[in-house]
């Protein structure tokens, strides 16, 4: 995981329109909780919040710097958004120990083209994220898994998958991650009941029309 700081700045817990000022001068009201503390009221500047998830990812380790020269090691554990403005509204920081164990979840990347390809199989990504259990330095930004190998009908699974000694897989082994999968033919759809029914009507009256129409030509046809 990549460590990065960020400043930040104590807050008092306020009511909605406090928040609301705070977000317009450009900060997001947050909370620090965990690691034997008592909850902590924060705000954070949005636009090096934003560069963060951008350049260092979710999981990032960030490194709360308050004025005072106290600082804070904590991960991001949940960001709220508001849905129209697409805007931060609020976000949770969870403080940790770098010598304590963290369960964290990391993205799977592939790399390479399966070989399956060739064969006109399609590449199929079951599984996007691994849980895994390590000290916070010690886990992966993200895992990249190389599918070139993988053969028509052939799968990758967690338990194929090797991240070392240092990080704990807690995801089961048995779940796919990728596999190439033959396309799928589409077959076309039977006729409906309601789709049979007019087309056996329409022979029915041809059949009844048939005899009537002889019987008029045989009246209309002169006598000899």
């Amino acid at each position: 995981m990549q460590r990065v700081a960020i400043e930040a700045t104590h807050r008092e817990s306020g009511k909605h329109g406090k928040l609301s000022a705070l977000r317009r001068q450009g900060y997001i009201p947050g909370v620090v909780y965990g690691h034997g503390m008592t909850a902590m009221s924060v705000a954070v500047p949005v636009r090096a919040f934003e560069r963060i998830r951008r350049t260092a990812g979710e999981s990032a380790i960030i490194d709360l710097q308050f004025p005072d020269g106290a600082s804070l090691t904590t991960v991001v554990h949940e960001y709220q958004m508001n849905p129209v403005r697409d805007t931060y509204t609020h976000v949770d920081f969870l403080s940790i120990a770098l010598d304590e164990k963290l369960t964290s979840k990391v993205a799977i990347r592939p790399v390479g083209t399966p070989i399956g390809l060739k064969d006109g199989g399609v590449l199929e990504h079951s599984l996007y994220e691994l849980e895994v259990e390590a000290l916070p330095l010690d886990i992966p930004d993200f895992i990249e898994v190389d599918v070139s190998g993988l053969g028509l009908k052939h799968s990758i699974h967690v338990g194929d998958l090797n991240l070392g000694e240092k990080v704990k897989v807690l995801t089961n082994d048995t779940v796919t991650v990728f596999s190439v999968v033959a396309p799928e033919v589409e077959e076309a759809p039977a006729p409906t009941e309601e789709a049979a029914a007019p087309a056996e009507g329409a022979a029915a009256a041809a059949t009844e029309a048939a005899p009537a129409a002889s019987e008029d030509t045989a009246k209309a046809a002169p006598k000899k």
